[in-house]
């Protein structure tokens, strides 16, 4: 069951190099997703009714290009399964030819608002979505925290950081997994591919840390993206493949 619809790109979610931005990216999956779950039952209304919430735990992105200001594209999403736990679902971002611009596969849980913990699928919330069980799941690469990161800096989740679901918004990480770079590398790459995993919410007032490492090998550059707590509990790993311009 695909859903689409166009979007023209604004010239505020895009940064100084006239790229759309990663949380606009995200913004805008959340957006169509919603729109598709809107008058049924698992719109993000509806579910609040219920003390649940969905929250996304990973993603794998493909970037051939990003959009540009004042560029007209098309955003399809696909929930392709389910099974006890988890749910799939796919975004597609297309240029006004049809030409595929980014790919993305998400990995989602229902979310218990009050306990804060991970409930089992709702079966017939799925077969009302028209969404098929899935024998076999998705693969999404392992990532694994690294030993040692070569910087680290300090964050406050602010009031504004925050989502329906009473934590931090996923896109809201992107800016500080950037903001640990620095502007000329920002200035002089261009991310290819994105892994992500959610591990732990990151709730309001908290003060986690944003840690990077960079592996530049020649042809591309690598990096190795953490949030964490003082306990050095990580919140979300991440890795980043970047393509000099």
């Amino acid at each position: 069951m695909k859903y689409s619809e166009k979007h023209l790109v604004n010239f505020y979610e895009c940064d100084e190099n006239k790229n759309l931005k990663l949380p606009a990216m995200i913004d805008l999956m959340m957006s169509v997703s919603e729109h598709q779950l809107d008058s049924g039952n698992g719109s993000t209304n509806a579910l609040t009714k219920r003390g649940l919430g969905w929250v996304v735990t990973q993603y794998h992105v493909d970037i051939t290009r990003m959009p540009k200001p004042n560029e007209m594209i098309e955003l399809i999403t696909e929930p392709v399964g389910y099974n006890r736990f988890l749910e799939y679902r796919n975004y597609v971002f297309t240029d006004q030819n049809g030409n595929e611009l980014i790919s993305v596969k998400s990995e989602w849980v229902l979310f218990d608002l009050k306990t804060r913990k991970l409930v089992s699928t709702d079966k017939e919330m799925m077969v009302e979505l028209g969404i098929p069980l899935l024998k076999k799941l998705p693969r999404f690469p392992r990532l694994r925290v690294q030993e040692n990161y070569e910087k680290k800096r300090q964050y406050r989740v602010r009031y504004d950081d925050l989502d329906t679901n009473h934590h931090m918004t996923n896109g809201h990480y992107f800016n500080w997994f950037l903001d640990t770079l620095d502007r000329d590398f920002l200035k002089e790459h261009i991310i290819q591919t994105i892994d992500v995993k959610f591990n732990l919410e990151v709730r309001y007032a908290q003060t986690p840390y944003a840690c990077v490492s960079i592996v530049d090998d020649g042809d591309s550059v690598k990096t190795f993206h953490t949030i964490a707590d003082d306990d050095k509990k990580d919140k979300a790993v991440c890795e980043l493949i970047w393509r000099k311009l």
